[in-house]
């Protein structure tokens, strides 16, 4: 299997489990659900730098590796978008929180 292929069958096992689980994160509150929301938001950043950290697609200079590096920073840019989307929603659920305390 090609590294391509593992990242993104990783990515889609955590944008599933995200799904699941990031989602409902940004809906609790801060206390119950803060953690687990930067745990796991930590555990795909680990993953994307995981990815970036191969060195075999680093040192060749062939026209497949300049393909394979584009098909990367595609998947690593839909990763990036991703992870901004979901931090913009948890940024208003807490801004909307406490403006409701106040």
């Amino acid at each position: 299997m090609e590294l391509k292929d593992v990242v993104l069958q990783t990515l889609s096992e955590i944008e599933n489990s995200v799904d699941e689980k990031g989602f409902k994160d940004i809906r609790l509150g801060v206390n119950t659900g803060e953690t687990e929301f930067l745990q796991s938001f930590k555990e795909r950043i680990f993953v994307l730098f995981e990815g970036l950290k191969q060195d075999d697609l680093w040192l060749e200079d062939t026209h497949e590796t300049q393909n394979k590096l584009q098909a990367k920073l595609d998947l690593i840019l839909g990763f990036l978008q991703f992870q901004l989307a979901l931090l913009d929603a948890r940024l208003d659920v807490l801004d909307k929180r406490n403006f409701e305390q106040e």
